[in-house]
């Protein structure tokens, strides 16, 4: 019987975010982002721990506010009232997090599994960044701005893998928006990459039952885990030539087209200290002995070839797609 509700909310989810991204009004996207607000309170609650409650009323809340404050919105540009973009962007980027709206994300992601964090960093985002990219305004330069910094510096001491993806997330808002005032093909690409690469990496944490800084020290990971989970990190923190350097690459390089360089120097040095909090986790799983030194057994696991298939795309997706574009 929960399967079958956890199915129901699912599917609830997933046709509130089509509805979202095939409305025609913005009164069709509000009502679709407030049933997906339920259907993934309602997930939540599929597995039960002590933070469940908690959780769940702060998700609601902020999620109330973002909602309210874009309804307001709404009502302000069906009477031709000025400033009407800039309160519903505000309240779209409460509802995604982005600095100075991002505190609630990482408490969210530290009293949640591994499962919702995947759906609230990926699936929940598409509907509300599909919106925002209808009223991109100049304005949302503070905002990347304020995301890129914010996520950068916040990572450095974190002990939580959950929060240090959380940052990480915050950071790569920032690298979406200005991606988003750039072009609508090129901000949908990075999101998809993105979303590849972190759905990777949380499958890999939770196979590993990774949630804090100090198990990567464990002996008992096999060394094909510990290469597959440093390639993601890598991949993630967007080392070239990892698949996660692409969309780093791509919107530089149309960031540079358009004479923007300050503000790509501010992405660059930023994706510098991700890149650094990531790198502390490799070293430290690297430099480590392992317990388990049989590779064949490894090989012949199932989940294993499934995860090493996830590993290589990370590893090598960068080099065979610009392949494919010199061919082409």
């Amino acid at each position: 019987m929960k399967n079958w509700t956890k199915m129901m909310f699912a599917s609830f989810m997933i046709m509130s975010t089509t509805m979202a991204v095939s409305s025609n009004n913005w009164l069709g996207g509000w009502m679709s982002l407030e049933i997906n607000l339920i259907s993934f309170i309602s997930l939540m609650y599929m597995k039960l721990n002590y933070y469940t409650s908690e959780s769940s009323m702060k998700y609601f809340i902020i999620q109330s506010m973002g909602s309210s404050i874009m309804l307001l919105g709404i009502i302000m540009s069906s009477l031709k009232m000025n400033n009407n973009s800039i309160i519903m962007l505000t309240g779209l980027m409460i509802k995604l997090g982005v600095a100075p709206f991002h505190l609630w994300v990482i408490g969210m992601m530290e009293s949640l599994n591994w499962m919702n964090c995947l759906i609230l960093l990926t699936w929940q985002k598409i509907a509300t960044l599909m919106l925002m990219s209808y009223i991109i305004n100049k304005t949302l330069t503070i905002n990347a701005s304020l995301s890129l910094i914010m996520g950068a510096i916040g990572g450095i001491n974190q002990l939580s893998i959950k929060k240090i993806m959380a940052y990480s997330s915050i950071n790569n808002m920032g690298w979406i928006i200005m991606s988003m005032m750039i072009s609508m093909k090129l901000w949908m690409n990075y999101f998809i990459i993105y979303s590849m690469m972190l759905s990777s990496l949380i499958i890999m944490m939770m196979k590993s039952k990774i949630n804090y800084l100090n198990q990567c020290m464990l002996t008992s990971h096999s060394p094909l885990n510990k290469l597959m989970t440093t390639s993601l990190l890598m991949s993630m923190g967007g080392l070239p030539p990892m698949l996660g350097f692409l969309p780093k690459f791509m919107t530089i390089q149309s960031m540079t087209m358009n004479n923007n360089f300050l503000m790509t120097l501010l992405m660059i040095m930023t994706s510098l200290i991700t890149l650094y909090f990531y790198m502390q986790i490799c070293t430290t799983m690297l430099t480590l002995n392992s317990s388990k030194l049989k590779w064949k057994l490894i090989l012949k696991n199932n989940n294993s070839m499934m995860l090493t298939f996830m590993c290589m795309m990370n590893m090598m997706g960068f080099t065979i797609i610009m392949m494919m574009k010199s061919i082409n």
